[in-house]
């Protein structure tokens, strides 16, 4: 009766041991994907802040450009 009980018990330790290894696998596994999203998501907010800017300086370019052609319409209007 006892040794029953014993045998139980290892089995189930077995079991729970056996699932305690499959979690850490899982964990690790989860854990390794979790940096790489945020590798990816530190190099896609850098992407976009150098998108940004880029467009911050297209768009000054492009009102210095338009302040210049209003200066030389105004000029030839007067």
């Amino acid at each position: 009766m006892v040794a029953d009980l014993f045998t139980v018990l290892e089995q189930k330790l077995n079991t729970v041991l056996g699932q305690l290894g499959s979690l850490k696998e899982a964990n690790a596994a989860l854990r390794q994907t979790l940096a790489q999203k945020e590798q990816a998501l530190k190099e896609a907010e850098a992407t976009l802040e150098k998108v940004a800017r880029e467009r911050e300086m297209i768009r000054q370019r492009i009102d210095n450009i338009l302040n210049r052609l209003e200066i030389l319409d105004i000029g030839e209007s007067a």
